[in-house]
C-alpha cells in the first residue's frame, strides 16, 4: 500500500469518526433537549388549583398519612421541601396539611378548590371541606419552584360541626 492511499484512508476513518461523533452529539443533545422540555410542559402546566385538587385527592383518600419513606416522592411532588420540613417537626401538634387535629372521613369525596390568586410566583386558594360531620375551609398557599406550583403553607378557618 502506497503512502498516499494509507493517507487517504486515515483521513478518511478521521472524517468518518468526526461525524460519527458530531451525529451522536446530536442524537443525544436532541433526544435531552426533546424530552426536558416535553416533562417540565407537563408539570409546569399544572395549574394551582390542578396542584392542591390532586394533592388533596390523594391525601384525603389516603386517610392523613404522615410523610414517610413509602410516601415522600408524593409528598415532594405536590408541598415544598420548606413545608414538608414544618410539617414533620416534632414540635407540630397538628396536622399542618389541613391545619387540625381532626378529621371528617367524608371530606375525601367532598372538597372542592376555589380559583386561585396569582402573583408572581405565589398563588393562593381555598379548599372547602364539606363532610357529613364537618364544614372546614383551607387557605391554601402555593409557591412555584423550577416552574412548578407546590403547596407551602395551609392555614384552616371556619370549622364548623353539623353533625
Amino acid at each position: 500500500m502506497s503512502t498516499n492511499n494509507r493517507s487517504t484512508n486515515i483521513a478518511g476513518h478521521l472524517i468518518d469518526t468526526r461525524i460519527l461523533r458530531l451525529f451522536l452529539c446530536a442524537v443525544i443533545g436532541f433526544t435531552t433537549s426533546a424530552l426536558t422540555p416535553a416533562h417540565s410542559a407537563v408539570t409546569s402546566a399544572a395549574s394551582p388549583e390542578d396542584v392542591v385538587r390532586a394533592f388533596y385527592g390523594w391525601y384525603l383518600k389516603a386517610g392523613l398519612p404522615l410523610p414517610k419513606r413509602s410516601n415522600l416522592a408524593t409528598f415532594r411532588k405536590y408541598n415544598t421541601q420548606s413545608f414538608l420540613k414544618r410539617a414533620t417537626a416534632p414540635d407540630v401538634d397538628s396536622v399542618l396539611f389541613i391545619d387540625a387535629q381532626d378529621l371528617d372521613e367524608t371530606w375525601a369525596n367532598n372538597f372542592s378548590v376555589s380559583p386561585a390568586t396569582i402573583q408572581g410566583k405565589t398563588a393562593t386558594t381555598e379548599v372547602t371541606l364539606t363532610g357529613q360531620k364537618v364544614h372546614y375551609k383551607l387557605d391554601v398557599t402555593l409557591r412555584q419552584e423550577n416552574g412548578v406550583w407546590k403547596i407551602n403553607g395551609v392555614k384552616g378557618k371556619d370549622w364548623k360541626d353539623v353533625s
